[in-house]
């Protein structure tokens, strides 16, 4: 039993430890940088795109509770640079817009 714990762990080790190893001299392309630098922001749209995607704004409140929130993610983000916050203020107004709309 001793050695299928041992044999385990050095294969987590291994499998956790061999990429930075193997990546040490690897310079990054551009587009991966980019990529790294942006995926932030890349999520965050794909976010309001998939929870967007089912609103109608030809019923009432007209997306009014949708907008609100997307507006006040982006006012808060810009003001503070924080995502975090950014997602909870704007989810809790789109909450508040739900229970009063």
């Amino acid at each position: 039993m001793f050695l299928a714990v041992l044999a385990s762990a050095a294969a987590t080790f291994l499998t956790r430890i061999l990429p930075f190893y193997a990546m040490k001299n690897y310079k990054p392309k551009l587009w991966l940088e980019a990529t790294q630098r942006d995926m932030g922001l890349m999520i965050m749209v794909v976010l309001v795109c998939y929870g967007l995607k089912d609103t109608k704004f030809n019923v009432y409140p007209y997306g009014l509770n949708e907008i609100l929130a997307v507006l006040t993610a982006i006012l808060v983000h810009l003001k503070f640079k924080n995502a975090l916050l950014s997602i909870v203020v704007s989810t809790a107004v789109f909450m508040f817009c739900l229970r009063i709309f």
